[in-house]
């Protein structure tokens, strides 16, 4: 089994796939293999560059499809995006007005909501580009994903409840 959980900063990718991945015995990437973990985990060596410059998307789309060689792997948030053109993988996005992920940002990161509002917009905007980088695409489109759960009225167990019976 290989989930790629999608969503824009503050849907809860990272804590549905945190439950998803303990409900379904599977080896979630959300703590060390998410971009973050790919990128810190990147030695100097492992950097292809064009003159000079590294492509980083590059390098964690390639990291991540080295770790879908192995089974039963939740992969989520930015990392599952680079992921929607395999046919081995499930394809989820999470679902959720704009507000409510600032809200929720601000409280993750005990920010003011101006400042998760400016964090919410610039990562919609990072992700918008690398969907039209690798796709072509100006935004995602629900046609790229097997189905979509919409979060801002449920808890994060709830939705990953919906997703493990929707994989079942």
């Amino acid at each position: 089994m290989k989930i790629a959980l999608c969503g824009y900063l503050g849907a809860g990718c990272t804590r549905v796939a945190r439950i998803l991945a303990s409900r379904l015995v599977l080896k979630s990437i959300d703590k060390a293999v998410n971009t973050s973990g790919i990128l810190s985990s990147v030695k100097d060596s492992d950097l292809p560059s064009e003159s000079g410059e590294t492509d980083f998307d590059t390098v964690v789309k390639k990291r991540t499809e080295d770790l879908l060689k192995r089974d039963n792997i939740v992969v989520e948030g930015r990392s599952a995006f680079m992921l929607l053109d395999r046919e081995d993988v499930t394809k989820v996005f999470l679902n959720t007005p704009s507000e409510t992920r600032v809200k929720h940002v601000a409280n993750r990161r005990g920010i003011s909501i101006e400042k998760a509002r400016e964090d919410v917009e610039r990562s919609d905007e990072d992700r918008n580009s690398l969907f039209q980088r690798f796709y072509n695409k100006s935004y995602p489109y629900a046609a790229s994903f097997d189905f979509s759960v919409e979060t801002s009225s449920k808890t994060f167990s709830e939705v990953a409840e919906i997703i493990d019976y929707l994989m079942k």
